[in-house]
């Protein structure tokens, strides 16, 4: 028992949104305003509150939520949605309602390139190691013909993913053009 309490102890510290000092140095209005910046939900006030709670420390909670609600201003605009997306962030609906769903129209395009580069990086991996393996010396001949098969299967699921980065490109275009006056959401 006394090997795993390490870890046990690194699995419950490490899913604090804050430590010790930074609960007992909080400036709740500034932490707040940060917290909307990145769009993070109401709820991480009670990941704050739980963090501190350990401490004896109880946030200001309204000073939390009146900064967390500038934040949100600086948040809540429609490029954001597009930087967002394209950065892998999934919009968590956090805005007015009134941009609501114009941000998370463009957030879902954005997030739909994001993914299409990602999963053809994924691929360019498993290519390279496969080729990587392909080249030594060591590899059987019945492995290198596998090999040539998964290589093959994977160039046509990479060329697929390139005809959907395609696709998504087109799709933000237009949602961005439909929504902002323009395409050039080029992050």
């Amino acid at each position: 028992m006394k090997r795993f309490l390490p870890l046990l102890l690194l699995t419950l510290t490490g899913c604090a949104t804050l430590n010790e000092s930074q609960c007992l140095t909080a400036d709740w209005s500034e932490l707040g305003r940060q917290d909307g910046r990145a769009g993070y939900t109401s709820s991480r006030l009670a990941e704050h509150r739980e963090a501190c709670i350990k401490h004896g420390i109880r946030p200001d909670e309204r000073r939390y939520a009146d900064g967390r609600l500038q934040g949100l201003q600086d948040y809540c605009v429609l490029d954001n949605a597009i930087r967002e997306g394209m950065n892998g962030r999934i919009y968590q609906g956090v805005c007015a309602s009134a941009i609501d769903r114009d941000f998370r129209d463009l957030n879902d395009a954005a997030y739909r390139v994001y993914k299409a580069r990602n999963d053809i990086g994924v691929i360019d991996n498993q290519l390279d190691a496969l080729e990587r393996e392909l080249r030594k010396d060591k590899t059987s001949e019945k492995r290198r013909q596998q090999i040539r098969g998964e290589i093959r299967e994977l160039d046509r699921k990479r060329d697929r993913l390139r005809d959907e980065v395609r696709r998504s490109e087109r799709e933000l275009d237009g949602t961005a053009s439909r929504l902002l006056g323009t395409n050039s959401w080029r992050y």
